[in-house]
């Protein structure tokens, strides 16, 4: 299990070339565009899982109705816009933080926001189609938490407080309680793509920092 191949793989590739063709954007941005999504809706959706038993079991009803079909159809998505339903998946995966995920991704790409709300709303059900499949092959028996953690370097949900991607991802979307200080230090020592994303959903971040993250998501699949 691989988030590679999610972004840059067999699968993201597809997912590129889909969103560059039905939204009539250079295949380059499209790239850059997934890199950096891809990562923030899988973090997204692991902090979320950390919000309660409720959430964490709307994920998994959520993941169990997403089989990975769509897997095998994104070349069909060629003929075809996003339908309100991806729409939705967009905003369960963000709340809110849509649309500031829309205004930075467009801020850095030169693409309308509406177009990027487009390029979200493809990706989002290849998203959820991935990891659903992950989840019914999942031999290892373990839980949401290892499934989302494990694509971005997170620690197993049995790990104290949810593993250090809870731990940050908890303290700068807000709703997460602990000491400043340990988080911190746990954020340093983590240094990977959970990192990176909370530093993006951090409200106390500007713009241009946001940015940063963004293009330093991207440096971790376009090196």
């Amino acid at each position: 299990m691989n988030i590679t191949d999610l972004v840059t793989g067999g699968v993201g590739s597809k997912a590129i070339s889909a969103i560059a063709n039905l939204l009539n954007i250079e295949e380059s941005k499209a790239k850059w565009l997934v890199a950096a999504a891809v990562p923030l809706m899988i973090a997204a959706l692991n902090y979320n899982s950390k919000k309660g038993t409720e959430q964490e079991a709307g994920i998994n009803k959520a993941l169990d109705q997403h089989n990975g079909g769509i897997l095998d159809q994104i070349g069909g998505l060629l003929g075809q816009g996003p339908t309100e339903d991806d729409n939705k998946i967009v905003n369960y995966m963000f709340g809110n933080n849509t649309e500031m995920v829309k205004d930075n991704l467009a801020a850095k790409t030169g693409i309308s926001a509406d177009k990027i709300g487009g390029a979200l709303a493809i990706l989002a059900p290849i998203v959820m189609g991935y990891l659903g499949k992950q989840k019914q092959e999942q031999s290892s028996g373990g839980g949401l938490g290892d499934l989302l953690g494990g694509l971005i370097g997170g620690q197993s949900s049995s790990s104290s407080g949810g593993g250090i991607l809870g731990s940050i991802l908890g303290s700068v979307l807000g709703g997460g309680a602990g000491n400043e200080d340990n988080t911190q230090q746990e954020s340093a020592s983590f240094g990977g793509l959970g990192d990176l994303a909370g530093e993006f959903f951090n409200k106390d971040k500007a713009n241009d920092q946001k940015g940063s993250v963004l293009d330093s998501l991207v440096g971790m699949f376009t090196k």
